[in-house]
């Protein structure tokens, strides 16, 4: 005799499915996880509050992003210093953001992530390769001071639409600190961790987080993380490939998250 399954087994079925690509977002470019996991609960598991997509979504990326960045550190392509003083500064951002959007229209959110994402997404592409891959001692003085600016913003972000900043990191690492691509994104897991955890216990307090949910997407997240390092370790060797292919998804996500949420219910 068969048992038929409830709504939340379903749902959290459905959450380890969509985890499986989630990791594989947040494994290949280091970003792009929060933005499409938040429409992948609102639409294919169906939570249906996007306040409490986007809490869960802040606490199961931060558990991915720490696995992630283990991995990445023990083949040495985290830059420590530059990470944490970006992770560092954007944390008071993150706590903020996350406070605010406690206040705001969910739809009204998602409409305006999806422009932020489409205007990232479209800068990557245009801009050319470059950065220095090594670290040897602190960021010039103009420069650290630019990258804890660009943290303290893309932390605000990270805070206010539960995503893991990641679609920001990658290239304000990138193209500020003059981090190369790969190394940028092993790096940008560094404030992924930071931002999420700050966001998800802020949304916590607040009652906006589904544990068995936030553990279904972890789960499917590893398993999709490491299927996405493999991959950018290659891409990597292919020049502008892996930045062009990061500006890619953010541009088709941007699309996806405004169809969705500008079409009638």
């Amino acid at each position: 005799m068969s048992v038929p399954l409830s709504w939340l087994q379903a749902q959290i079925a459905l959450a380890g499915a969509s985890g499986l690509s989630i990791g594989f977002t947040l494994g290949l470019v280091g970003g792009g996880a929060g933005t499409l996991a938040v429409p992948l609960l609102l639409y294919v598991v169906k939570i249906g509050d996007p306040h409490l997509a986007i809490g869960t979504t802040a606490v199961a990326i931060a558990l991915t992003a720490f696995v992630n960045l283990v991995t990445y550190a023990r083949a040495g392509l985290v830059h420590w210093r530059t990470g944490a003083l970006f992770a560092t500064a954007g944390v008071v951002g993150a706590f903020a953001g996350s406070t605010w959007s406690l206040r705001v229209d969910g739809s009204a959110m998602l409409l305006l992530l999806a422009g932020i994402v489409a205007v990232v997404g479209a800068l990557m592409f245009s801009r050319a390769q470059g950065g220095s891959a090594s670290e040897p001692g602190p960021l010039p003085r103009g420069r650290g001071l630019a990258t804890a600016g660009a943290g303290v913003a893309v932390g605000s972000v990270s805070g206010f639409f539960g995503v893991s900043g990641g679609f920001l990191s990658v290239p304000a690492l990138h193209l500020i600190a003059r981090i190369p691509m790969l190394e940028a994104v092993a790096s940008s897991l560094v404030s992924v961790v930071a931002f999420g955890t700050t966001t998800g216990l802020n949304y916590a307090m607040a009652g906006k987080v589904s544990v068995p949910l936030a553990l279904s997407l972890v789960g499917g997240g590893l398993v999709g993380g490491r299927a996405g390092m493999r991959m950018a370790k290659t891409l990597a060797r292919r020049g502008a490939l892996l930045r062009r292919l990061f500006a890619l998804v953010l541009i088709a996500i941007a699309a996806y998250i405004a169809y969705r949420s500008s079409a009638p219910r």
